[in-house]
């Protein structure tokens, strides 16, 4: 794909997303998972270049890795890894290369870690500074401070390591990882300012979820204990608020709604801040239980401090050259040694777009207002291509070169994108509520499909739902019904009429949300009563004697999941079906 257009967003839609795991949690559990005996299923992963790479290491170096669909199984561990030498190819993916670097100094054999050109630009240096107090034994290849490397080690030694903190986090990351593993434990002090400390944090947090505690103080020194050990089963990994962060601010700068779901709001990664930084320039945002809404209010100059969360320090960029004023963007050198000199690739597209910067080593002032569109160069870096596309949902003509990048970290989300202004619509509640006729006007009125899923069910087992249930029970109708949701949820382009119970499994939530808005319709008892008489096909899921009392303990057992998963509630008693449907289109338009 040489070039891609962005489609311009209209103020006031309301719009969903769904976002792949993280990969910063990904890579850290592939890590720990290798160091962990017996086998540990890693969940919900991401699978980009930067994880694949990650991956194909561990399997080089004979830890076996396997693809088990929605995991990723890591069967083997440390131990499996035998003597000879071993070629590690860390593709583009920094933190692949320094995490693997640390763990080549405990395992047997002589490891050569190198990656392409990029790759080999970016300094290893301190790490392998830090590496070798712990009695590594490592020699460069090529340039001093630079891949490709040869590690040579097979065993360390614990001692006080003493790193420079304002190159990278990923360097004490690395070493704090592979602290178990070290005879005598390891204490790791900071020399100078300890910068991404949210991502320090997501090690010490992926750590102690396997096991192992990290001692840490005030961000000056890190102690790992010796004789600790990992030990984990299986780990859930987050859905990635760096993803997430590139249609929060698309919310912010075209004034839509976004939702994105797959995201705990309380997260220790370091890309949360940006939720932060958006508020302080007008939006609004509302935490749920597991997504996070951001109402755009425009766009406004801010002076922040981007240090601890410097991916998105070219997102915040891109808002600032929007907005009508000086926008100081403080804590980005370690922008200069990422996959490209990202301060300096900024400034030269902002440039493109009538932007005027100015910059210092470590602080980039942007001058905005009345941006143009322009083609913007990708530099062979994900981030430049998904922080400028932000800038085309606003204005029209932006084009993105070199659009396929994203795949280091984000494969699908051009797809997201164009997906993103044409969600689902999931209607939930209640039998008795008018799922089925709303759903068939509101269907119409957007010239969508209508997708049933209690029809659905009943054509794939044959039989109605109470002769499916009579014979085998409420939990095979469940498992039915899931099958449903997740082709459902697969759909584009549907109004999705779903079963009362359908969101009371999680993965339904999950699957039904990955492209759906969810409006809940509530009536009262009596309503729900009167709608429902005379259904023949409706089979107890009580002991209750009576309907009645039936839909008074299903509500209460009910009520709380529906509510916290509704983006939108309606009350539909003493209202025709045609108005209820325009209310829904209304508020999908963002008019009422």
């Amino acid at each position: 794909m040489k070039a891609r257009s962005v489609g311009v967003i209209p103020a006031g839609m309301r719009m969903v997303a769904s976002v792949p795991g993280s990969k910063s949690y990904t890579n850290r559990a592939l890590l720990l998972a290798a160091m962990t005996p017996g086998l540990v299923r890693v969940e919900r992963p991401l699978l980009s270049d930067d994880t694949r790479a990650m991956v194909g290491c561990l399997r080089e170096l004979g830890i076996a890795v396997h693809d088990a669909g929605d995991a990723l199984e890591v069967a083997g561990d440390t131990r499996d890894v035998k003597p000879g030498e071993y070629q590690l190819d860390a593709n583009l993916s920094g933190i692949t290369i320094r995490f693997l670097l640390a763990l080549s100094t405990v395992v047997p054999g002589v490891q050569i870690l190198q990656g392409k050109a990029g790759l080999n630009k970016r300094p290893i240096g301190v790490l392998v500074e830090g590496l070798r107090q712990l009695g590594a034994d490592i020699d460069y290849l090529d340039e001093e401070g630079f891949p490709p490397v040869r590690v040579s080690s097979s065993a360390l030694t614990g001692n006080v390591v003493e790193m420079d903190g304002k190159v990278s986090s990923q360097y004490f990351s690395a070493i704090l990882q592979i602290a178990p593993l070290v005879v005598g434990g390891v204490t790791v002090r900071v020399q100078g300012e300890q910068i991404s400390k949210p991502y320090i944090d997501m090690t010490i947090d992926t750590m102690a979820k396997f096991g192992v505690v990290v001692e840490s103080r005030d961000y000056r020194e890190y102690r790992v204990m010796a004789g600790q050990l990992y030990v984990a089963a299986s780990y859930g990994v987050e859905g990635d608020f760096s993803s997430a962060a590139y249609f929060f601010a698309i919310a912010a700068l075209t004034g839509a709604e976004v939702t994105v779901r797959n995201l705990n709001p309380h997260s220790a990664q370091a890309d949360r801040r940006f939720l932060d930084i958006l508020a302080q320039m007008g939006s609004k945002v509302k935490l749920g239980a597991d997504k996070v809404t951001v109402s755009g209010r425009g766009v406004r100059p801010v002076d922040v401090d981007m240090s601890d969360c410097p991916d998105q320090a070219m997102t915040m960029a891109v808002l600032a050259g929007f907005a009508d004023g000086k926008t100081v963007i403080r804590g980005v050198q370690s922008l200069r040694v990422k996959e490209t000199e990202r301060v300096v690739a900024v400034e030269q597209e902002l440039a493109k777009m009538g932007i005027r910067t100015e910059s210092t080593l470590d602080v980039l002032t942007i001058y905005g207002g009345n941006p143009r569109a322009a083609t913007v160069d990708t530099y062979g870096d994900h981030r430049m291509a998904m922080a400028f596309a932000v800038a085309g949902t606003r204005l029209p003509g932006m084009t993105i070169k070199n659009p396929e990048v994203v795949s280091k970290t984000f494969p699908d989300f051009w797809d997201v994108l164009d997906g993103l202004v044409n969600p689902n619509v999931v209607l939930i509640g209640m039998r008795g509520t008018g799922k089925s006729t709303v759903g068939r006007l509101v269907a119409e009125r957007l010239e969508l499909s209508l997708f049933d899923m209690d029809a659905e069910v009943v054509r794939r087992a044959g039989k109605p739902i109470s002769a499916l249930v009579k014979q085998k029970g409420w939990e095979h109708f469940r498992d039915l019904e899931t099958e449903v949701a997740k082709t459902a949820g697969d759909g584009e382009g549907l109004v999705i009429s779903a079963g009362g119970g359908a969101v009371l499994r999680p993965q339904n939530v999950s699957t039904l949300g990955n492209r759906g808005l969810f409006v809940l319709l509530t009536a009262s008892l009596n309503v729900s009563l009167k709608r429902i008489e005379g259904d023949r096909e409706r089979y107890p899921l009580t002991e209750h004697a009576n309907m009645r009392d039936e839909l008074v303990e299903i509500w209460r057992q009910r009520e709380a999941v529906y509510r916290e998963t509704a983006d939108y509630v309606l009350a539909t008693d003493g209202r025709p079906p045609g108005e209820i449907a325009g209310n829904i289109v209304g508020w999908l338009r963002g008019r009422t």
